[in-house]
């Protein structure tokens, strides 16, 4: 869908759901961005959501990246690492914003173990 032309269906989805349309576009952003993304550096990450499409979510090295009401929170549930049960959320106001919360969980998800 062009950004410049919104269709009436779509506008009155976006009045009735809220950022679930937001959603969508961000889930549409990180998919392109995996896509183009070597699968050496990407790894193997699977969009994933829940059965009332309310929130999408990639999971890899017990780190995982939810799109949740506009924004990507990440968590990570990993011992002994720099990002260990840390929990971050990044408000997605451009593509760039969703790029650059991508590269953030997949440093997230390649971190060594610290002894």
């Amino acid at each position: 869908m062009n950004d410049e032309i919104i269709k009436k269906e779509d506008l009155l989805k976006v009045i009735k759901d809220g950022p679930a349309f937001i959603n969508e576009k961000i889930k549409e952003e990180l998919e392109k961005i995996i896509a183009k993304t070597p699968y050496s550096i990407s790894g193997k990450h699977d969009m994933r959501w829940d059965s009332d499409d309310k929130y999408h979510y990639i999971y890899d090295n017990e780190c995982y990246l939810f799109i949740i009401d506009g924004k990507i929170e990440l968590r990570c549930d990993r011992e002994n690492v720099f990002s260990s049960y840390k929990n971050y959320e990044i408000p997605i106001k451009t593509y760039s914003d969703v790029e650059s919360a991508y590269e953030s969980f997949k440093s997230m998800t390649m971190e060594d173990e610290e002894e």
